[in-house]
This record gives C-alpha cells, structure tokens and sequence, in this order.
C-alpha cells in the first residue's frame, strides 16, 4: 500500500469510529430520559377541563402512555426536546417543551377542542 492509501485507510476508520461514537451518543441521550413519569396538565385558553393528571412511560426516548389513563401518548424526547401528542376520545393535542435532570415543562395545544395551556412532569422513582 503507498502512502496515500494508509492515509485514506486511517481517515475511513476515524470516520467510522466518530459515526459509531455519534450513535452511542444518541442512543444514550434517549436513555437519559428513560422512566415512568407524572404529568400535570393546566389549560390557560379555552373550555377544556382545566387541569388533568397522566402518567407517561419512556423508553428509548419513545414515549407511550403508563397505567390506567383515559389517553394515549405518542412521541419521542430526543436530546431533552420533548414531541409528543396525547389522544382522548378522538381529540388530539400536541405537546412540546423541554425535559432534564428527570423533570420537565412546556405547552400544549389542541386545535381541534380550541384549548391550550401547559404542562410540567417529573419522573416517578
């Protein structure tokens, strides 16, 4: 091999371990966020009920709905950005906000109830 193939060989292995660093990376950032979490819900617009209490379950990032709720979340919280939708007899809100350190906030909305307001949780355990 000449020397500019052992210089093309060693930049392919520092980009293939930066690649695999990168996916290490992000797999943990999800896991950082990993729990079972109480979610406390406060409607500031609109006629919607004014608070509501859910628990959410995280895995992976993934986010799906925890215990007996009369809803169902979806999303994910990736590197501390939480998008998620929560579902209730056909209505639908989005969520989105920050999430750190177990504990989190931000607003939500609902176009088609007319509502809005926001939202804080905190991982349980």
């Amino acid at each position: 091999m000449i020397q500019g193939g052992y210089t093309s060989l060693l930049a392919a292995i520092l980009m293939g371990g930066a690649t695999i660093n990168a996916a290490n990376a992000q797999s943990a950032a999800a896991q950082d966020a990993d729990g079972t979490y109480a979610v406390y819900i406060v409607t500031r617009h609109g006629d919607c009920d004014k608070s509501y209490h859910w628990t959410i379950s995280v895995s992976g990032g993934r986010v799906s709905s925890a215990g007996d709720t009369p809803m169902q979340a979806s999303g994910h919280i990736n590197h501390g950005v939480v998008n998620l939708a929560f579902e209730r007899m056909g209505q639908v809100a989005t969520v989105t906000g920050r999430l750190a350190s177990g504990s989190g906030s931000g607003t939500w909305s609902s176009p088609t109830l007319q509502c809005a307001g926001s939202w804080r949780a905190a991982r349980q355990g």
